[in-house]
């Protein structure tokens, strides 16, 4: 077996995992709107949740369980179920009870996700209504497409993958499904239109090991992605493995635990990726990508006041290789740096160098910028230090969605 191989599934493809969406009311016309994942045992389980200090119910109550061995996660789409004050956590508890209840769970055992807009309250009637539906079809129904429709709210594509690598001579699977297309730039801390990540593994491996390999997949996926701006209240990374595999237990920093960790890094990147893809009306993913500043932190600040201006992200839409408004995202970053030294480029041919404009490289920028995956290479030659992060362009589409999605 080679060491990971991409397959066919997502979340409900590693041993014992099981996954559906079904329908509700919550959404107009009859669309999936409640979302079941579900583990034939119980699971050691890892989450990230947003830094943004306004968090949804769903979260507040997460939060109180992560010391918790969890078995499912059950979600509604079309309700964000956030600032909807002390009977939005009750009623996000109530979720996760009737969820225990309804699939003979242990009390506690049960996580909960929403996704939709702010501010209005959950129509109950019809949460209860689907959440017994679901628990009573979940062991006859496996189906991932199902369960990543149910999870949308301003999405056009589902999000899902799988792998399966080699731990100690044995095939471990590890899945994933996502939703996320707008209100993208998560900033999310262990343990601490949205974007939720669900993502499952039959690996035997220990709650510390878990968490060490999600830190490093989060700081180089989710964490490294920008739609628009802006961070959502309720993004959501939940990483459960149920041991099912019987692989040789990983409970310390050796080879089988890079093995894991470089499968789950691939899976997180990809689908942060199609997250970035998928953006509200977005036409081009566009990697940043900033070498040799001085500081780790320079190269952060760089790549991310370039991934973040509406001004780069216009040109790009517009197909203009504006290589000024990439300096002058620079010369407000904060970041330290010296102007004839730094070299901007667009997939690799050179736009400004020795402290002016490249004639030859911006005649061919043209035709680049028609391309739909483009990569802003800035190298500053100061440092050794490197970052990069993806982004996306923004289009007239954007505003017209999001001018009519009431939030």
């Amino acid at each position: 077996m080679e060491k990971m191989r991409v397959i066919e599934g997502g979340v409900n493809t590693p041993k014992g995992f099981r996954a559906t969406g079904v329908s509700c009311g919550l959404k107009e016309g009859g669309y999936k709107d409640i979302a079941l994942l579900y583990s034939e045992v119980p699971c050691e389980t890892v989450c990230a949740f947003t830094q943004n200090r306004v968090k949804a119910a769903p979260i507040l109550v997460n939060m109180e369980r992560l010391e918790n061995k969890i078995q499912a996660i059950i979600t509604n789409s079309g309700n964000a179920n956030c600032v909807t004050g002390e009977e939005g956590i009750q009623n996000a508890k109530e979720m996760v009870a009737l969820t225990e209840q309804y699939l003979g769970l242990a009390p506690g055992s049960v996580m909960v996700a929403s996704t939709g807009v702010i501010g209005r309250k959950l129509d109950m009637d019809k949460i209860r209504y689907g959440v017994q539906r679901i628990c009573n079809s979940i062991r006859a129904d496996n189906d991932v497409r199902s369960y990543a429709t149910a999870i949308m709210t301003t999405d056009t594509k589902i999000k899902t993958l799988a792998c399966e690598c080699e731990i100690g001579g044995t095939p471990v699977r590890l899945g994933i499904t996502a939703k996320g297309a707008g209100m993208i730039k998560p900033n999310l801390k262990i343990p601490h239109a949205t974007m939720l990540v669900y993502i499952t593994t039959d690996a035997v491996i220990s709650k510390e090991m878990l968490t060490l390999a999600l830190e490093d997949a989060i700081n180089l996926s989710f964490n490294r992605i920008s739609v628009d701006n802006d961070t959502s209240t309720n993004d959501s990374v939940f990483l459960l493995a149920n041991g099912m595999a019987e692989n040789p237990p990983i409970t310390q920093e050796n080879e089988d635990f890079e093995t894991f960790k470089e499968a789950l890094i691939f899976l997180c990147q990809e689908i942060g990726k199609m997250i970035v893809k998928d953006g509200e009306g977005a036409t081009k993913v566009v990697k940043i990508e900033v070498k040799n500043a001085l500081t780790s932190t320079d190269a952060e600040k760089i790549a991310r006041s370039v991934a973040d201006s509406y001004l780069v992200k216009t040109a790009i839409f517009g197909q203009n290789p504006n290589w000024g408004r990439i300096l002058a995202a620079l010369g407000y970053s904060g970041a330290k740096f010296e102007l004839d030294r730094v070299v901007v480029s667009l997939n690799g041919v050179v736009l400004f160098e020795n402290g002016e404009p490249q004639k030859s490289g911006i005649s061919q920028a043209d035709t680049i910028m028609r391309e739909n995956e483009i990569t802003i290479g800035i190298d500053l030659n100061i440092g050794h230090k490197d970052y990069f992060v993806w982004t996306c362009d923004l289009s007239h589409d954007y505003v017209k969605i999001n001018s009519h999605y009431i939030s």
